[in-house]
């Protein structure tokens, strides 16, 4: 009988500024799909005039894709941001006809994370990634979560099973440290 082994990650602490993402954002659970959130993303970029569809097609080829959970103000939930970061603000964010969600600055733990994403599938790598930050990486470096969670997506064909992306955890130092 064999033991499976754990997988070996590759994390950093690493500190970020804001930054503004265009995007799609709703409220979720942790049992929602976020692959429906990228899929009503680009419908809304495919809606209307086609030139217009396709300008907004082309300028988010060239922008970084990420995945932003943050929780509600009161703690009682969080939502899901399925967008591009933008560095033209507000300005970029309406001219895609998209919502804007500032991300404030933070110091963050990140992991890379090996994987297929598949439409339907819940992604165990994702999940297994942010599991090894909460609760190896980031106790083990004497900090604590603050619920921001971001996945930053890298090249490629997401459906590859050697397809990457990081995962961000902001965190902070406890109380009295």
């Amino acid at each position: 009988m064999s033991q499976q082994k754990s997988p070996v990650y590759e994390t950093a602490l690493i500190e970020y500024g804001n930054f503004m993402v265009a995007g799609i954002t709703d409220r979720a659970t942790v049992e929602s799909d976020f692959s429906t959130w990228w899929d009503r993303l680009y419908q809304q970029l495919e809606s209307g005039e086609a030139s217009l569809a396709s300008q907004r097609l082309a300028a988010v080829e060239k922008l970084q894709k990420v995945g932003v959970l943050m929780p509600d103000a009161d703690d009682s939930g969080f939502t899901y941001t399925a967008g591009f970061i933008v560095p033209g603000g507000i300005k970029q964010v309406a001219a895609l006809g998209l919502t804007g969600l500032v991300v404030p600055a933070a110091f963050y733990a990140t992991v890379l994370v090996q994987g297929a994403i598949r439409p339907g599938q819940p992604p165990a790598h994702i999940k297994a990634g942010f599991d090894y930050l909460t609760s190896s990486f980031i106790p083990s470096k004497g900090l604590e979560p603050t619920g921001v969670c971001l996945e930053v997506y890298g090249p490629g064909d997401l459906t590859d099973p050697n397809y990457r992306l990081y995962l961000w955890q902001a965190v902070t130092q406890p109380a009295g440290q």
